[in-house]
């Protein structure tokens, strides 16, 4: 085979499409649907989003110390973490990851120990047939070395939390997790795909409290909902 016709075999073989806009680039996200997103500064906040009150007032009580995430759950965001949750595209969990990891965890020391993945409930995941949030964990893992506690379960089948109100969530949650094995470190990330009230992450963080008063608890998520406004 011609030297010329090999190379461009080879070319097109590591080219892909782009996520979003589905032109063939050498990344997952294309060089301009990479300018369309609209990333938090977290430098302003000094890479706590709870010190900014557009979005801590929209979380109610908190049970953590801070907030990281990449940017609000709107386009392209919301694109990449719906086909991420409902299509099952682990090439969408490995572009937010990737995007976390640059836009914050290139920036941000000293991270925190470990990992913790919200578990999703053995019902929905033999409906989905795989945790997004683990998906996320793992090229985390990948990129930066920290290890991933699964140091709890969801023992509770709950409602889809989108489909209810504030009050209704934290009923929905109540007593959602439990403990399933020590939590190793002092320090740990909580991770999710998205934040809106932040129901979810209370409940697992109350669990993580009850038996370890002193554990140290970040947030780590993809978007926050514009409702925080």
């Amino acid at each position: 085979m011609p030297a010329s016709v090999t190379i461009l075999l080879k070319t097109a073989i590591g080219r892909q499409s782009c996520l979003l806009c589905y032109q063939s680039s050498d990344e997952l996200l294309c060089p301009w649907c990479q300018q369309d997103l609209c990333l938090f500064n977290l430098q302003a906040c000094s890479y706590n989003l709870l010190l900014w009150p557009k979005i801590r007032q929209g979380l109610g009580e908190i049970r953590y110390q801070r907030l990281l995430a990449c940017g609000e759950y709107q386009w392209p965001l919301d694109k990449l973490i719906k086909g991420l949750k409902f299509s099952r595209s682990p090439r969408n969990a490995r572009a937010l990851a990737d995007l976390f990891y640059e836009h914050v965890l290139t920036h941000y020391r000293p991270w925190p120990q470990a990992i913790i993945p919200v578990p999703l409930h053995p019902s929905r995941y033999r409906t989905r047939h795989y945790n997004q949030t683990m998906e996320m964990a793992k090229r985390l893992h990948q990129r930066s070395g920290l290890p991933l506690a699964e140091v709890c379960k969801r023992h509770k089948a709950t409602q889809a939390q989108t489909e209810l109100t504030g009050a209704q969530r934290r009923r929905n949650l109540r007593q959602a997790f439990i403990l399933t094995r020590p939590v190793p470190v002092q320090r740990v990330a909580i991770l999710d795909d998205i934040i809106t009230t932040g129901t979810t992450i209370n409940s697992l963080c109350d669990v993580l409290l009850q038996h370890y008063p002193d554990l140290q608890i970040e947030i780590w998520t993809i978007a926050v909902s514009p409702l925080h406004q």
